[in-house]
């Protein structure tokens, strides 16, 4: 049995299917969102527990303590919340620039507000 999921996880991981190394575009996030909000949130918890990961790693091994935004220690970044990061971002660079909102990646969306809500103090 232990051989059978041995198998079927490097089976996956092999996938020609696989888009990690192309985060999702906004647009593809938004078509989600409509189609099936649960995927969505999957999706943004993922997001999340990268983020998270990120922010404890250099926190910790970082010198200056280099991070990505510096949210409040008591701000809990539930998914709702980071959806609506992800929007009101899409939404204010919209207004600001001429480039197309719907080609930018949902991570950097998520990091672009982030840091314009929680900037560090450098």
């Amino acid at each position: 049995m232990k051989k059978l999921l041995g198998i079927l996880v490097i089976s996956f991981l092999l996938s020609g299917n696989a888009k990690a190394d192309n985060p999702m575009k906004y647009g593809e996030f938004k078509e989600l969102i409509k189609s099936d909000y649960n995927i969505a949130k999957w999706y943004v918890r993922g997001l999340n527990s990268g983020n998270l990961f990120y922010s404890t790693f250099s926190t910790i091994y970082l010198p200056d303590n280099k991070r990505l935004f510096c949210q409040p220690q008591n701000l809990k970044i539930t998914i709702k919340y980071s959806i609506k990061v992800i929007k009101d971002e899409a939404e204010r660079l919209q207004k600001n620039t001429q480039e197309d909102i719907d080609d930018m990646s949902v991570p950097l969306l998520f990091i672009l507000g982030m840091q314009e809500k929680y900037p560090c103090e450098n």
